[in-house]
């Protein structure tokens, strides 16, 4: 039964809270390495790292909103992080993300609701929950929430008592699901 929920609290935790990978081979999309950042294919002991882009961290280039290589297989797991937002048929990017996950592999899916542009090569959309939902029918997720790095800051209004606002300087929507 698919959970949802408002708010939860970085994009971190959600992973380490309701991720939970299939066993098996694994494919990491976007998986470029930018900045000293995780190679994320260290987290699988057998996984294929694409990307748009040739760099540290990829395996193979491909647009995975073309059509698939004959030669690609299929994934027990997929883990496609901040990719749906620089993709510009993220609908053709999705369709192919389900026809890559083997009857039961897990998908792990973050894509910005709230961020600022960051163009690789380019920063289309954002998504709600919904629009996770709508990219993946086929997806039964266990849990779809929003993941943000919220700062407090203070009511710049004079009152009595100063009251504490969340600032959502990021907010990611966040999923996690298995194939149907």
């Amino acid at each position: 039964m698919e959970q949802q929920s408002g708010i939860c609290s970085p994009a971190e935790e959600f992973e380490r809270v309701y991720v939970e990978p299939k066993p098996g081979r694994a494919l990491v999309v976007g998986s470029r390495v930018y900045d000293g950042k995780e190679d994320r294919r260290m987290r699988h002991a057998d996984c294929l790292g694409v990307d748009m882009l040739d760099g540290l961290g990829v395996d193979r280039v491909l647009n995975l909103e073309d059509p698939l290589p004959d030669d690609i297989g299929t994934f027990s797991h997929v883990e496609c992080i901040s990719v749906l937002e620089h993709s510009r048929r993220p609908w053709k990017l999705a369709a192919n993300l389900e026809r890559l996950l083997e009857p039961g592999g897990t998908l792990h899916v973050q894509a910005p609701m709230v961020w600022r542009v960051h163009n690789y090569p380019g920063d289309y959309w954002r998504f709600t929950l919904d629009g996770i939902r709508e990219l993946f029918p086929r997806i039964q997720w266990h849990r779809l929430a929003y993941a943000h790095l919220g700062l407090p800051v203070k009511n710049k209004i004079p009152t009595r008592t100063r009251q504490t606002y969340p600032f959502f300087a990021r907010t990611e929507s966040c999923g996690s699901g298995v194939l149907r």
